[in-house]
């Protein structure tokens, strides 16, 4: 074990010494608190810091050669911490020892009776001794003798000199057994009238007979593992069991039924994301529904532990069970909590219109080195870090219980623990956010706020003009960001300043400086493992999701095809169908997940085309029943997409509610990056120099055109801009220059004369007068058409 044996403690730890860890010797160059600094003999790593308790209980620690400055080992550091308090008596007993071990007590020039120089070491504890028993304390020579090479070998630590305080030992020389038998009959007594610890002493020994009498055979000898009277009521008392008994009926129900922690005391935590703790609330502010009417709201949050970081937040609407219509109720479902998970592994964006300081730029964040770890840290980054949680403590609510959370959880590697029931210290924290949200936040959105009661609620909350689910979704997460985690909270110290409050992100700078940060970013093939599954049966037509079909895109029909001849995906249990996934929020576009090669197969909702607006599965169910109720069947999915368009555009000819414009998308949810990027289809090209281009040689314009006549190697100019006959200079003259310059030979024009080269341009736009200006082959010749129509004859119509 780590820290025993003399080979470790070869010599006293100190500056200087050289030590051998992790399979190579250093040096002890520094010690600053409980870091030590240590230097590698080879020289090929810079020097480390390393705490000292990890030096000291590696396996393969050991001191090779000592230094100067002696030092203490962990054993001797527990015990200094146990006897804060007490620094008077450990430096007395202090200087005891020093003067045992030299003769000499500390600030004395001249040696007291029996330590001179020449008495021997038992001498020394002699005479102690019989100081100390003059002063009124029994220590016996032999127990100065041991308390001093105890002290030598803890490196002359006066905390191992002080007496250690006895742990007291639960239940006292009282048999385990007794004390389980105590509460077993203390908790079947729970929903019983109140009894005496007499009726409670008589059951439990009735209890030891019952279960132990085989085994000891002997009555008498069970009579052994109940106390008598007198320790049986201290036991009762000392258990808090006697309190128990003194509690009302209900009370006493209620506390039997109480399962106990599943973790024992409590735990240390250091690094972010090792302890969450995650709940569901109502938000107690009205938002604007997706039929236009108001809806109440909830949400649910996840905070660390260990600095308390908001890690995601998620905003649903809710409403009750209609028993008129028989309309489900809504609330926080499992894909909510699935979204909300995918928020923490993602850095928030500044969204448009937030305050410049809520961004990561601006904050305490380390920034710099945020973006050199993580690449999706910009400067449009929220002030929010990027924390994995590891372990979340959640409610037993029906959504965290739930197959598809279970399955999400365990997919992102983690842990879960429930929370006991109407036990709010199982997770405090996210228990006082809430009361935060509602005295910061909440009471701020006069739009909606209902108060924390009805009897404080203000007047016409309903008739307000709301926000909608996303907008409040937006004010939320930049609350969070400019005012939650920049403010400077009570509960938050750094170890080296405890003088300081610290706020969440101040506290995330310490201790990520640490642990260290590790992105874990999602691709989109891994976040559609995020989605709600559905087996399916894929046929030749495609396959149906509650009643609505979805075939295969474009590009992805030859997969299908070969998920067709395969016949059915011969998982265990699962028979012909295969796994599909799909966001209910965004149920126009599934994927099919091919396990054989690890791929998806992107499938579309067949009548997509007809639905332009954004919908959702609750919008669809809601007019599948509204079709049923009027004769129809659910499995009408022309009749139901047609009914939804038209909802859509009736909600577009209204006039939008006041202080609004345009149509209010519902509610989708937070978005998640399910779709592969696009790929550039220009990427890796160099730069191209525009100067470098040279115009092509003039082609003739019209296909029936005859071959273009010669023309001479120039067209001579005359006096005034015209040529031979009085002519003005052809339109069309610049583009046989640009051939001469292009490099083209004097010949390659043919042979012939202007006069026939302006005839057959002529013909060419005479005989297709419909491909002038208005074709669209001649967007970039107008220049050219303008011309030609400015010198056209005048007994032509241009």
């Amino acid at each position: 074990m780590a820290g025993s044996g003399e080979v470790r403690l070869a010599g006293s730890l100190s500056i200087g010494a050289r030590v051998r860890w992790q399979e190579r010797e250093w040096e002890v160059v520094e010690w600053q608190g409980s870091q030590v600094t240590l230097l590698p003999q080879d020289g090929e790593e810079a020097p480390r810091a390393v705490s000292y308790r990890w030096l000291v209980g590696a396996d393969d620690f050991a001191v090779v050669s000592g230094g100067t400055a002696p030092v203490v080992d962990g054993s001797a550091l527990d015990g200094w911490r146990r006897q804060d308090g007490r620094e008077e008596e450990a430096t007395l007993w202090q200087a005891r020892m020093v003067e045992i071990d030299t003769g000499l007590a500390p600030g004395r020039s001249d040696h007291a009776r029996g330590f001179g120089p020449g008495t021997t070491l038992a001498q020394r504890c002699a005479a102690m001794s019989a100081r100390l028993a003059a002063e009124g304390i029994r220590c016996s020579a032999h127990t100065l003798a041991d308390k001093r090479r105890k002290w030598k070998t803890a490196g002359e630590n006066p905390a191992v000199l002080l007496p250690q305080p006895r742990e007291g030992r639960p239940g006292g020389f009282t048999d385990p057994r007794c004390l389980t038998a105590m509460q077993e009959v203390v908790a079947r007594r729970a929903h019983d009238s109140d009894v005496t610890i007499d009726v409670i002493r008589e059951e439990v020994e009735d209890l030891l007979h019952a279960r132990y009498g085989k085994e000891f055979g002997d009555p008498a000898a069970v009579a052994t593992l109940l106390p008598s009277r007198s320790t049986f009521y201290l036991r009762m008392k000392e258990s808090g069991l006697a309190d128990a008994l003194d509690r009302p009926t209900r009370a006493r129900a209620a506390l039997a039924s109480t399962p106990p922690l599943p973790y024992g005391g409590r735990e240390a935590i250091l690094r972010p994301g090792q302890v969450t703790q995650a709940d569901t609330t109502p938000l107690r502010i009205l938002a604007h529904g997706d039929d236009g009417r108001p809806t109440a709201t909830e949400m649910t949050s996840l905070i660390d532990v260990a600095n308390h970081n908001m890690c995601a937040l998620m905003i649903t609407p809710t409403r009750p069970r209609d028993a008129e219509s028989g309309q489900a109720g809504q609330a926080t479902r499992a894909i909510d909590l699935t979204l909300m998970l995918a928020q923490a592994f993602a850095p928030w964006p500044v969204m448009p219109g937030w305050d410049p300081l809520s961004a990561a730029a601006a904050s305490s964040l380390p920034f710099g080195a945020l973006q050199a770890a993580d690449e999706r840290f910009t400067e449009a980054t929220a002030a929010r870090p990027v924390i994995r949680p590891e372990l979340i403590i959640y409610d037993q609510g029906s959504p965290y219980v739930s197959e598809h959370f279970t399955e999400v959880c365990d997919r992102l590697r983690i842990a879960r623990r429930p929370a006991r029931k109407k036990t709010a210290p199982d997770k405090p924290l996210v228990e006082r956010f809430f009361i935060t949200l509602a005295h910061r936040f909440s009471q701020y959105v006069r739009h909606g706020w209902q108060g924390r009661s009805h009897k404080k609620r203000g007047r016409s909350i309903e008739r307000m003009t709301l926000y909608t689910i996303a907008e409040l979704q937006q004010m939320a997460q930049e609350w969070v960001a400019l005012e939650y985690q920049q403010t400077p909270d009570a509960g938050l110290r750094d170890p080296f300043r405890p003088g300081i409050m610290l706020s969440p992100n101040d506290m995330y700078a310490v201790q990520v400086a640490r642990s260290g940060y590790r992105p874990m970013p999602l691709s989109p093939a891994q976040n559609r493992f995020l989605l709600l599954p559905r087996w399916v049966i894929p046929g030749k037509g495609g396959f149906m999701i509650n009643y609505r079909t979805y075939q295969p895109v474009a590009q992805d029909a030859g997969h299908y095809r070969e998920i067709l001849l395969r016949g059915g995906s011969k998982l265990p249990g699962r028979g012909d169908k295969w796994e599909c996934r799909f966001n209910p929020y965004h149920p126009e576009r599934v994927w099919l997940y091919d396990h054989t090669a690890d791929t998806w197969v992107t499938c579309d909702f067949r009548l997509r085309h007809l639905l332009h607006d954004p919908w959702t599965a609750d919008m669809w169910q809601e007019h599948a029943e509204q079709h049923r109720a009027a004769g129809g069947s659910e499995q009408d999915e022309e009749a139901i997409a047609l009914a939804l368009a038209q909802r859509d555009r009736r909600r577009r000819s209204r006039r939008p509610p006041p202080k609004r414009t345009g149509t209010e998308p519902p509610f989708q949810g937070l978005e998640l990056e399910t779709e592969q990027p696009s790929q550039d289809p220009y990427a890796g090209l160099e730069e191209f120099d525009l100067s470098t281009l040279r115009p092509r040689p003039a082609l003739p314009i019209s296909p029936m055109a005859p071959p273009p006549a010669p023309a001479p190697a120039a067209l001579p100019a005359r006096a005034g801009g015209e040529q031979d006959g009085g002519q003005a200079p052809h339109p069309l003259e610049a583009l046989f220059v640009a051939a001469e310059t292009a490099g083209v030979p004097p010949d390659a024009s043919g042979t012939g004369t202007p006069g026939e080269a302006h005839e057959v341009v002529e013909a060419e736009l005479l005989d297709e007068p419909g491909s002038g200006a208005d074709d669209d082959s001649y967007e970039d010749g107008d220049d050219v058409i303008d011309v030609w129509e400015e010198h056209m004859p005048g007994d032509m119509e241009p």
